[in-house]
Order: structure tokens, then C-alpha cells, then sequence
């Protein structure tokens, strides 16, 4: 049971930890050089839906991590954690010194986002590049609480592969999220209203995606190279079984990206009915990635053969 919640938590962690990445990643491509007052104002309810997301997502990061650090006082202890034994693991342990650093970085992302919320600029680029530093902070920082920091061999490449790794996922898969919450908020307005300029953002996205699941292959290779130790412990250890899930499950993903980048998305304007089968398709994606997020979070609570 105890372990069932952590890994709920590590995944609910590293998923809300990318969402904070993903969403200004998506508002500055959907904000560039095609976008102008007309389409802020007939976007507004998907600005708004997005300040509500990142509420939700930094809440989400909190919660979470409070439930995470919480989880590994006790397994340091081997008890019910006092106050004196989380105040310890605070100041006397990599991991708590891990977390107080990420709190700094959490509260600075929640009063760059009070701002956001009081004024609702339309998420200005200086805001949107700010909350993507934040966020990306806050990211790559979660390798140093994963298998990467207790490498014996190559642990600098480790990390560096890790934290790359995760910032790449908060662009894809992740981004998919805030994709789908495009693809409603176009959806509450008509179908006729869709204009070239969301076109252009779709096709950025995508484009972005395809170079992201380049190096994401990179980068996952390095991890498992570092991990596993040999081929065999791929089907005969238990966290080589869940990574060949996590493998198979992403390239299902990836078939159903290409699917929506090559045969949907330049269908959408002489086929309207196009459109609603995009957003089914991006539906499944990102159910796949929760199950994907799931199971990296099982596989951080495994200990890798290597």
C-alpha cells in the first residue's frame, strides 16, 4: 500500500513538475510572430483554461512532493516520521537539501503566476519565458532524486542524460496536454473558426515534436545503457519488463503523432470533420502518456540490475 502511494506521488510529481514546463512552452509557440490582439481576444477562454491548468499543475507539484518527501522520512526512519526526524532529513540529507532548493524555485513559479493571474496580460513573452525557466528548473532538478544520482559510473553523463530527458518529455509528450486544451477551446467556438494562424500553431508543434522524439531516443538510450547492465536483464528483471512497456507505449504514441502530423492535420480545413477525429487521436495520446507517467513512476521505486 505504502508503495502504491509513493509511486503515485513520483508520478503525479514528475507529471505536474513537466505540465509547469509544458504550458509556456505551447504559449510561446502558439504566441509568435502570427499572433496578434484578434487572436488573443478570441482565445481568451483558452488563456484563461491555462492560468486554471497551471494553478492545478502547481498545486498538483506541491501536494505531491509533500507526500514524496514525506514517504522517504520513513523509509529513512523505518518509522511514522516525527517532526524532529523531517526537520533532520531536511537540513542533514542530499535529498532534503534537494527539496528545500525546489521549494525555493516552486515559490517563485507561484508568485510569477499570482502576478499573471491579477493582471492577465495574455501571458506577455517576459512572463511566458520566465515560468519556462522556472519550470525547467524545477524539472531537471528531479534528477538528482532519481537512480541517476546514486551512479557509480559515468554519474555526471547520467544526470545530464536524466535531466535532459525530462525536460524533453514536458515538451512531448506533455505538451500534448495543453494541445488538447487548444483543440476544446477551438472546438466551443465552431468548427468554421478555425484559421490558418491555429494551423500554423498545430503544424509548430508538431514539427517541434518530431526533432524532441529524436533526441528523446538519445537520451532514453543513454539512461538504459547506464541502467541495465546487459540485454538480457531487458526480459528478465522487472524493471527492464517495465521499460519495455514504457518503449512500447511510446511508440504507439509516436505512430499516432505522425498519423495526426502527415494524414489530420493538413486535412483540416477541406475535411471539417478532420477535426474531431484530431482531437480523439490526441485523447488516446495522452491517456498512453499517463500510463507511460505511471510506470516511470514504478520504475523509480525499482532498483535497475546495473
Amino acid at each position: 500500500m505504502i508503495t502504491a502511494i509513493l509511486v503515485l506521488a513520483r508520478s503525479i510529481h514528475i507529471g505536474s513538475a513537466m505540465l509547469l514546463v509544458a504550458l509556456p512552452y505551447f504559449i510561446n509557440i502558439m504566441t509568435g510572430s502570427h499572433f496578434n490582439q484578434e487572436n488573443a481576444t478570441r482565445l481568451a477562454s483558452f488563456f484563461r483554461s491555462v492560468l486554471h491548468l497551471w494553478w492545478i499543475a502547481l498545486m498538483a507539484e506541491a501536494l505531491s512532493g509533500a507526500v514524496w518527501f514525506w514517504f522517504v522520512t520513513a523509509q529513512m526512519t523505518d518509522q511514522s516520521p516525527t517532526l524532529s526526524d523531517l526537520e533532520t532529513v531536511l537540513g542533514q540529507t542530499q535529498f532534503g537539501q534537494l527539496w528545500l532548493i525546489r521549494t525555493v524555485m516552486f515559490m517563485a513559479l507561484g508568485l510569477a503566476l499570482l502576478y499573471e493571474t491579477r493582471h492577465q496580460h495574455y501571458f506577455s513573452s517576459r512572463f511566458n519565458w520566465l515560468m519556462l525557466s522556472l519550470g525547467s528548473g524545477l524539472l531537471i532538478s528531479l534528477a538528482w532524486a532519481g537512480h541517476a544520482v546514486s551512479g557509480l559510473h559515468f554519474q555526471v553523463l547520467h544526470l545530464l542524460a536524466d535531466a535532459l530527458h525530462l525536460e524533453l518529455g514536458a515538451i512531448w509528450p506533455m505538451g500534448l496536454i495543453p494541445v488538447l486544451l487548444f483543440l476544446g477551446n477551438l472546438h466551443g467556438q465552431e468548427p468554421a473558426r478555425f484559421i490558418q494562424e491555429d494551423l500554423t500553431t498545430l503544424k509548430a508543434f508538431s514539427n517541434n515534436s518530431f526533432r524532441v522524439v529524436g533526441l528523446l531516443v538519445i537520451t532514453g538510450c543513454v539512461n538504459a545503457w547506464l541502467m541495465m547492465g546487459s540485454w538480457e536483464a531487458l526480459v528478465t528483471t522487472l524493471y527492464g519488463n517495465l521499460l519495455i512497456g514504457k518503449i512500447v507505449l511510446v511508440g504507439v504514441m509516436v505512430g499516432l503523432g505522425c498519423y495526426n502530423r502527415f494524414v489530420l492535420i493538413p486535412q483540416i480545413h477541406p475535411t471539417p470533420g478532420t477535426f474531431h477525429q484530431l482531437r480523439r487521436t490526441v485523447l488516446v495520446e495522452s491517456g498512453l502518456m499517463v500510463a507511460v507517467l505511471l510506470l516511470v513512476g514504478t520504475m523509480g521505486m525499482t532498483t535497475p540490475p546495473s
